[in-house]
């Protein structure tokens, strides 16, 4: 068993209260640590705390002033360690969102099971780039 060091930590910010939580559900039956958030004040309450994420995945449409998009962008330049996976169902929102999550843009509806399998190759991708065996 993997010492609570290395299990990954992701956080899902999602405002829909039961897609996030059946989406969170499935991630700690895989074995993750979830932080699960509303708004992108709840991200950064946990960033501030000095949390440790290996994944935000976040809505593109979350309520407050704070969308995706620029929760994304924040965490591309002041924490280059976290990837970012988005979400959307707003048509175009996945052509805007292609340089701003690394493995790409999800279509909503999603499937848990495609959550899941982006999560293994970003957690891959870093374990390969740091030799962290997250």
């Amino acid at each position: 068993m993997e010492s609570a060091a290395q299990v990954p930590v992701i956080m899902v910010l999602e405002s829909n209260v039961i897609i996030r939580t059946e989406l969170a559900e499935v991630l700690r039956e895989c074995g993750y640590k979830v932080i699960e958030g509303t708004t992108a004040n709840d991200l950064w309450t946990v960033i501030d705390a000095k949390v440790r994420l290996d994944i935000v995945f976040s809505e593109v449409n979350l309520p407050g002033e704070t969308d995706g998009f620029a929760v994304a962008r924040r965490i591309r330049q002041t924490h280059p360690g976290i990837d970012v996976m988005l979400a959307s169902s707003v048509e175009g929102a996945a052509e805007k969102s292609k340089d701003l999550c690394e493995e790409g843009p999800l279509k909503k509806p999603y499937r848990a099971q495609d959550v899941v399998a982006r999560i293994r190759v970003l957690l891959e991708r870093q374990r390969s780039a740091t030799g962290n065996p997250k």
